[in-house]
């Protein structure tokens, strides 16, 4: 009598006795309104605890690394995380099986085979952040910009005209590398230096809207928030427009004023060619 072949299950994992440790990668996207930012905490809807709980619902209990632990409102077109698994899974299979498994509000865009040293955050060669701000926004972008006039952050300052050159200047003075101390969040004071590689805006023809884009190596906790926040008081003449090179200089505890959460965007995660590959790939 034959041999009872191996189970597959629905998210293409074949049930192999003793199978050696397989590694994953997998790319996410989501609306960080839904979630209180990506690292789990109890009794918190976060993107860590949606995607474990997804893939223990799938029989994976694995420990996640991320490229980008984005804050509470923040959302992604491009995380990046990783895992291992005593199982051969199917890629593709895998991608349909998290997408039914996950909340509204999160996807799984692609799973790939990696190399067993791959690690999605150590293995990242840099993060691009955008973020969007409105003189006001525009209706289409609630929710995914900040909207001008802010009496929170900008108390009196009616109907703002936001300069996108003023905006590019102030900005483009965190490029390089700096010790970004000032712009860490309180507590976040030991290895502060990173290195900004790009520093620019972006403005829409067809209404107030203009996007900064920010690309690093790495970023201290809040640190993307905090530069815009300078750049945009800058912009709007309630701040020096050298202000970020005076803080860089400084060293000082930040305390101006910190863009919201919705407003940025982690949308890309680069790696070196061929890391994000097949499972041919991955076995070279």
């Amino acid at each position: 009598m034959s041999a009872r072949p191996p189970r597959v299950s629905a998210a293409g994992v074949v049930n192999l006795a003793r199978v050696e440790r397989r590694f994953y990668a997998v790319e996410v996207a989501y609306e960080g309104g839904r979630f209180r930012g990506f690292q789990r905490q109890p009794g918190l809807p976060t993107v860590q605890a949606a995607l474990e709980d997804a893939l223990a619902a799938l029989g994976i209990r694995a420990p996640l690394a991320v490229a980008a632990r984005t804050d509470a409102g923040v959302h992604a077109l491009a995380q990046v995380v990783s895992f291992a698994a005593r199982a051969e899974l199917d890629p593709e299979g895998l991608r349909r099986a998290l997408n039914a498994a996950l909340p509204d509000g999160i996807a799984a865009l692609a799973v790939h085979r990696v190399g067993r040293t791959f690690h999605a955050r150590a293995d990242a060669l840099s993060r691009t952040y955008v973020y969007l701000v409105g003189a006001p926004a525009p209706e289409c972008a609630r929710g995914y910009a900040w909207s001008l006039p802010d009496p929170r952050a900008f108390p009196g300052l009616e109907a703002p005209a936001l300069d996108a050159d003023a905006l590019r200047a102030a900005v483009s003075l965190a490029v390089g590398t700096h010790d970004f101390r000032a712009f860490a969040r309180p507590g976040d004071q030991r290895g502060t230096v990173r290195t900004v590689l790009r520093a620019d805006v972006i403005s829409a023809e067809w209404a107030p809207l203009h996007a900064l884009v920010v690309e690093g190596h790495g970023f201290l906790r809040a640190m993307v928030r905090n530069l815009v926040g300078t750049a945009v008081a800058a912009a709007v003449g309630r701040a020096p427009p050298d202000s970020i090179r005076e803080l860089l200089a400084a060293g000082a505890r930040y305390r101006g004023v910190r863009a919201p959460g919705w407003g940025l965007t982690l949308a890309r995660v680069t790696y070196r060619p061929g890391m994000l590959g097949t499972a041919a790939a991955a076995d070279r």
